[in-house]
C-alpha cells in the first residue's frame, strides 16, 4: 500500500495562526492542489515537510536552510507573538497524518516559546524549548490513536512517508528539478540506477569473484610449478602474464584518470553551455556597445562644439547674425550720414568765408600747386597759373605766399564744430560693412544652422537609444553562477572544456586499445600456461580456477547488463512521460536520448525526429524534460511507487498547456500529489482561480483544491492565512 497523506495542520506556524483544528488541510489519494498568490503561505506549507524530514526550515530572507532552533522566532506567527504577554508562552508546531497500509499515523513536531522581553521580533526576547516529537498510531478498525514511544520506531515511521533515498524525486521545489537530474554527471544516472536496482550488490560480487579468481590462480600456479618438468618456460609465461597484468593495471588507472578528466570537462561544458551562448552574445554586444559608444561620443563632441560655436555667429563677419533685422537701419544711416556730412562741410565753408574769404580754398585741390612751383613763382614774381605778374608787395604776391605756407596755417585752423565725429562715423561704416553685406543671407544661415543642429541632435538621440538598447540586451542576457566572470573568460573556459573533452577522448580511446591489447596478451599467455600444465595436477585446482574465472566474467557482464538495461528502461519511460507532459502544448515534442560518453557517463540529449540535437528550448521545455526523467525514475522502480509527490511551485516556468499536462501526468504516476501553485490564482475572480484552475477543478484526477488568502490592508502583526476549500 502507498503512503497517503490524510491531512496537515499548523499551530501558529508563520501566517498559519491558530490551533491545529483551525488550520487543517484534508487530502485524498490523487491530485491535490493548493493555490496561493505570493505571500499566502506556499513556501511556509512546504517548510512544514522540511521540518518533518530534516529538522530544517528554509529562511525566505536569504534562501538558506537553517536548523529549527536557529530560526524558531521567525517561525512563530507574528500575531500570536504579539498576543503573548511577557512571561507567557506560546506553542508552534505542525501535525501530519498519513496512512500506510493497515496503519494510520499522526506525527506532531513542535516547540514552546516563552516571551521574556518587549520586542516580539528579537531572538533575545524569547526562550525556545524544542518539544519531543509525538508519534501516534492507529489502525482503520480502531480509530483511537495510541502513542509510539521508541525513538527509532518514530524515525522509521517518518521515513515510511517518503523513503529518504527517493525524496529527491518526490519532494522538491520547482527550481530544484534542474539540479536533481544532471546527466552530464556520471554520478547522476548512477545514483538513479542505484536507487532503482541492486547494482551495488553486483559491484560487491564483481570485487569478490575477482578476489576468488586471483586466489585460485595463485594456488593453481603453485601446483603447476611443483608438478611440471618445464619450469623455465612456465615461469617465463607466468612472469609474462604478471608483467602484462601490471601494465594492464597501469593502463586501467590511467583510463580512470582520463575518464575523470573527461567527465569534469563534460560537466564544465554542460554548466557553461547556456552561459557560453550568452557569453558569445554578450561579447558580440560588448563590441557593438564599444563601437556605438565611440560614435556616440564623437557625435556628442561634435554637437557640443557646434552648440558652443553658435554664439560666435552673432559677431563673426562670415555669419553676422547680430545684424538680423537691421535692414532699414542701413538706409537710415546712409541718409543721416549724408545729411551729417552736408551740414558738416557747410559749416566749414561758412566758417572759412566768415573769417577770411581768401582762405577758402575749398575749390582748390589739396597740394596744388606744389610747393616747388609756388617758390619758383615767388622767385620770378610771376603766377604761372594765371600767367600774370605777381610783384613783391602786391596782393597777388601775398596770396602766393599764403598758399605756399598753407599747411602751417591749416594745423592752426580753428575748429568749426565742437565734436568732429566724421572719422567715427566713417570707421563705423567701414567696420559694419561685413555685417550689412550679410544681412540678406542671415535668415538662410540661421535656418541651415537650425537644420544642422536638429540633424546632429537627432543623430545623437538615435545613437543614445541604440546604445541603450544594446546595453539593455546585454543586461537581459544573464550569466548565472559565473562568479562575476566576464564574457571572454566564459568563452575561453567553454572552449577549454571542449578542447579537454577532445584530448581526453583521444587518450581514452588510446588507453582502451592498449587495455584490449594487454588483455589479449594475457589471454594468449593463459593458453600457453594451460598447455604447460601437467596432467597430474589435482583436478580440484583446475576446476576451482575455471569456476572462479567464469564467475568473475559473468558478474562483470551482469553488472554492466543491469546498468545498461536500467538506462534503456529510464529512456523508455522518460519519453513516455515527456509525451504526456507536453500533450496539450502546441509545439511537437522531440525524443529524449540517453547515450554513453567515452568515459561511460550518460549524456542526456534532446533530439528531433531525424536525430538532430535540439537546442534553444524554452525554460518550460527544459523543466519538462527534467520532470519526465524524475517520473521515469518513479515508473522504472521494480516495485510500485508507494510515496506521494510534494512539490512547491513546480509549474512556475510552464505555460497553460504544460500545466495541464503536468497535472494529468503526475496523477497517472504518483499515487498522491500535493502541489502548491500560484499560477492558477486570480485575485479579481470570485473563486480566486483562473480559467485553467476552473478546468482542473472539474478534472476527476483532481481530488481536492484549496485557495490560500491573506488578510488585506493589515500590518504584519495581524497577518494570517485563511483557506477556501473549492473541492
Amino acid at each position: 500500500m502507498a503512503s497517503i497523506i490524510n491531512s496537515i495542520s499548523f499551530k501558529n506556524f508563520f501566517n498559519y495562526y491558530g490551533d491545529y483544528f483551525e488550520t487543517r488541510y484534508d487530502f485524498e489519494e490523487g491530485v491535490n492542489i493548493i493555490v496561493a498568490d505570493n505571500g499566502a503561505g506556499k513556501s511556509k506549507f512546504f517548510n512544514a515537510f522540511l521540518w518533518l524530514f530534516y529538522d530544517q526550515i528554509l529562511d525566505s530572507d536569504d534562501k538558506i536552510k537553517k536548523g529549527i532552533k536557529d530560526i524558531a522566532v521567525k517561525i512563530i506567527s507574528d500575531k500570536a507573538k504579539n498576543e503573548t504577554p511577557i512571561g507567557g508562552s506560546i506553542e508552534t508546531g505542525i501535525q501530519i497524518e498519513y496512512s500506510n497500509g493497515r496503519f494510520k499515523y499522526q506525527i506532531t513536531k513542535s516547540f514552546t516559546a516563552t516571551r521574556i522581553s518587549e520586542s516580539i521580533t528579537s531572538f533575545d526576547s524569547w526562550q525556545i524549548t524544542i518539544n519531543d516529537i509525538e508519534v501516534n498510531r492507529t489502525d482503520h478498525i480502531l480509530p483511537k490513536y495510541t502513542p509510539v514511544y521508541d525513538a527509532d520506531e518514530k524515525l522509521n515511521i517518518i521515513k515510511q512517508l517518503i523513503r529518504p533515498d527517493l525524496r529527491q524525486y518526490s519532494f522538491f521545489q520547482g527550481e530544484e528539478v534542474d539540479s536533481i537530474i544532471d546527466f552530464g554527471k556520471k554520478s547522476s544516472i548512477e545514483e538513479a540506477v542505484r536507487t532503482l536496482t541492486d547494482i551495488s550488490n553486483y559491484e560487491e560480487l564483481v570485487s569478490l569473484t575477482k578476489y576468488f579468481k586471483d586466489k585460485a590462480e595463485i594456488d593453481l600456479n603453485k601446483q603447476t610449478k611443483s608438478n611440471t618438468d618445464h619450469n623455465d618456460r612456465l615461469e617465463k609465461a607466468i612472469k609474462l602474464k604478471k608483467d602484462e597484468g601490471d601494465k594492464l593495471d597501469i593502463e586501467i588507472i590511467k583510463l580512470g584518470e582520463f575518464e575523470k578528466l573527461y567527465d569534469a570537462a563534460e560537466q564544465e561544458k554542460n554548466e557553461l553551455e547556456q552561459n557560453f551562448s550568452n557569453a558569445e552574445k554578450r561579447n558580440e554586444l560588448d563590441n557593438k556597445i564599444k563601437e556605438k559608444t565611440r560614435k556616440t561620443t564623437d557625435v556628442g563632441n561634435e554637437y557640443n562644439t557646434f552648440l558652443d560655436s553658435i554664439n560666435n555667429r552673432f559677431f563673426d563677419g562670415n555669419f553676422s547674425w547680430i545684424s538680423l533685422g537691421f535692414d532699414t537701419v542701413i538706409d537710415d544711416f546712409q541718409s543721416k550720414i549724408q545729411k551729417f556730412r552736408d551740414i558738416h562741410y557747410e559749416k566749414k565753408a561758412l566758417l572759412n568765408i566768415n573769417n577770411d574769404p581768401n582762405k577758402h580754398f575749398h575749390f582748390l585741390p589739396v597740394n596744388s600747386p606744389d610747393s616747388v612751383s609756388l617758390k619758383s613763382m615767388l622767385d620770378h614774381q610771376h603766377c604761372y597759373v594765371c600767367n600774370r605778374p605777381a610783384l613783391e608787395g602786391s596782393e597777388e604776391y601775398d596770396f602766393i605766399v599764403r598758399l605756399k605756407n598753407r599747411p602751417v596755417e591749416i594745423k592752426n585752423e580753428t575748429e568749426y564744430v565742437k565734436n568732429n565725429l566724421d572719422s567715427f562715423f566713417s570707421d563705423l561704416q567701414i567696420n559694419a560693412q561685413p555685417f550689412y553685406n550679410k544681412i540678406s543671407n542671415i535668415t538662410d544661415s540661421i535656418l541651415q544652422t537650425r537644420e544642422k543642429e536638429t540633424a546632429l541632435s537627432d543623430r545623437l538621440t538615435k545613437l543614445k537609444k541604440e546604445l541603450k538598447s544594446l546595453k539593455d540586451q546585454r543586461k537581459d542576457i544573464l550569466i548565472s553562477g559565473s562568479n562575476g566572470e566576464d564574457s571572454l573568460t566564459i568563452i575561453n573556459r567553454y572552449k577549454g572544456a571542449i578542447r579537454r573533452i577532445s584530448e581526453s577522448s583521444i587518450q581514452i580511446e588510446r588507453l582502451k586499445e592498449n587495455i584490449k591489447k594487454y588483455k589479449n596478451n594475457i589471454h594468449n599467455t593463459e593458453k600457453e600456461i594451460q598447455s604447460l600444465r601437467p596432467s597430474n595436477i589435482p583436478e580440484g585446482y583446475l576446476l576451482n580456477y575455471d569456476i572462479c574465472s567464469d564467475l568473475a566474467d559473468s558478474t562483470e557482464k551482469a553488472k554492466n547488463r543491469v546498468f545498461d538495461n536500467m538506462v534503456s528502461l529510464l529512456e523508455q519511460y522518460a519519453n513516455e512521460h515527456f509525451q504526456s507532459l507536453i500533450k496539450y502544448n502546441d509545439l511537437a515534442g522531440g525524443i529524449l536520448k540517453f547515450e554513453k560518453s567515452p568515459s561511460g557517463s550518460i549524456l542526456f540529449n534532446y533530439m528531433d525526429s531525424k536525430g538532430n540535437v535540439v537546442h534553444g528550448s524554452s525554460e518550460g521545455f527544459q523543466r519538462m524534460k527534467k520532470f519526465s526523467v524524475v517520473m521515469a525514475v518513479i515508473s522504472a522502480n521494480t516495485a510500485k511507487y508507494n510515496y506521494p509527490l510534494l512539490a512547491d511551485a513546480p509549474i512556475s516556468a510552464f505555460g497553460e498547456g504544460f500545466t495541464e499536462g503536468f497535472f494529468e501526468a503526475t496523477g497517472n504516476v504518483f499515487p498522491q500529489s500535493i502541489v502548491l501553485v500560484k499560477d492558477l490564482y486570480k485575485g479579481n475572480d470570485k473563486m480566486k482561480i483562473n480559467d485553467l484552475g476552473k478546468k482542473l477543478l472539474k478534472d476527476p484526477l483532481v481530488k481536492t483544491m484549496y485557495v490560500n488568502q491573506v488578510t488585506e490592508g493589515v500590518e504584519q502583526v495581524d497577518l494570517i492565512t485563511t483557506k477556501i476549500k473549492l473541492k
